[in-house]
């Protein structure tokens, strides 16, 4: 795609400190961020993209400056987003940046009722252009960025304000702009939270049903591939994927011993010291004593309080209904997790079970009145 407009690359003090001058003569910036999750072990921050008034800017967090003063600019404190979630747990990270609010955009897409939320459709539907996708997956860290990658983030966030101000002018018709506000708030403090740590992140999905033999054959299998994808900084998927990790599971569990010639094709780049590496762990894993092999998955226990099941399929159907009268999607108004703490007795009012579930104002409100004539 050809662009009509200009950008300004952020990669050293000059260039910082023209950007943050026009950051504080605005009152909102639209952002975008890249990362690099396909072509290195640890996922770092790239690029981040700024628009603000005709202005674009591209800023390089591996030029080595700092940038942290762009984040205390008036212009940051109120930011327009597209699928906000994975961009504000990126900033936070690296920059320990929460934004005092949050525009949403494919949120609000959402909210009005739009079915295709993706940027590029939106841009299409509203502006009738079309955004380029052939950069979706490459490799951010190259340096200097191509030209093309660098038009193809530009527009990330070029149309973010016009889309920002037709969807907040939609959101005002149907008097939802209050939910979006709301959800966006909820978005901004949940990524400052910390994912847990799984307990046992070697468990991948497909592996529930494989005996504890198999279970150790893939621990292994798990906790070498984590070593060379740290030691080469790939993604571990690219050192051993994970249909060939259950492939050789599958070969190797019925033997007693560890065969090499039982094993599948193998990666061209299994050769020299990491085969040798790979052979010895395999024969590590056949060699583990039995009374350290992992435990079988076993289902959870149910509730001790099961949820009312006439109460459930009731929220259930009302929830579709009403979703479907505001053209929005059902889960927006309550998931199946909220939907079950509804329905499960134990708690005196309706105003606790929303509590207990987590419910957004916005929400409340919807569902209190109908429940409250229906159910008391």
């Amino acid at each position: 795609m050809s662009s009509e407009h200009q950008y300004t690359l952020v990669d050293n003090d000059s260039s910082l400190q023209s950007l943050l001058q026009e950051l504080e003569f605005y009152d909102m910036a639209a952002v975008d961020t890249e990362a690099d999750p396909m072509f290195h072990y640890a996922v770092s921050l790239c690029l981040i993209q700024i628009t603000i008034g005709d202005t674009h800017w591209l800023v390089d967090p591996l030029a080595g400056i700092d940038l942290s003063p762009i984040f205390k600019t008036k212009a940051m404190q109120n930011i327009i987003l597209h699928g906000a979630d994975y961009d504000l747990r990126l900033l936070w990270q690296r920059y320990h940046y929460s934004p005092r609010s949050v525009f949403d955009t494919m949120l609000a897409a959402k909210f009005v009722g739009e079915e295709k939320l993706g940027l590029a459709d939106l841009v299409y539907k509203y502006f009738q252009q079309s955004l380029e996708k052939g950069n979706q997956k490459a490799d951010w860290t190259k340096r200097p960025l191509p030209e093309d990658m660098c038009c193809y983030a530009m527009h990330d966030t070029t149309y973010l304000h016009e889309l920002c101000a037709l969807l907040g002018e939609q959101l005002l018709e149907k008097k939802r702009f209050s939910w979006l506000t709301e959800t966006c708030s909820e978005l901004i403090e949940h990524a400052k939270i910390k994912a847990p740590l799984k307990k046992d992140p070697w468990r991948m999905n497909g592996s529930s049903r494989l005996s504890a033999k198999s279970l150790n054959i893939l621990k292994h299998l798990w906790e070498w591939r984590e070593k060379e994808a740290e030691e080469m900084d790939r993604p571990p998927y690219k050192v051993l994927s994970p249909d060939l990790m259950f492939m050789i599971v599958k070969q190797l569990s019925s033997l007693s011993t560890f065969d090499a010639e039982a094993l599948p094709k193998l990666p061209r780049n299994f050769s020299g010291k990491r085969i040798e590496s790979f052979y010895a762990m395999l024969k590590n894993a056949f060699q583990e004593p039995v009374e350290n092999w992992p435990e079988v998955y076993s289902r959870p226990a149910p509730p001790l309080i099961p949820p009312n099941a006439e109460l459930l399929e009731f929220l259930k159907s009302w929830r579709d209904e009403k979703a479907s009268s505001l053209s929005i999607d059902p889960s927006m108004l309550a998931n199946r997790i909220q939907l079950i703490a509804l329905a499960t007795p134990g708690t005196t009012s309706w105003e606790e079970r929303f509590d207990n579930a987590h419910f957004m104002v916005w929400q409340k409100n919807i569902w209190i009145d109908i429940l409250q004539q229906n159910l008391n």
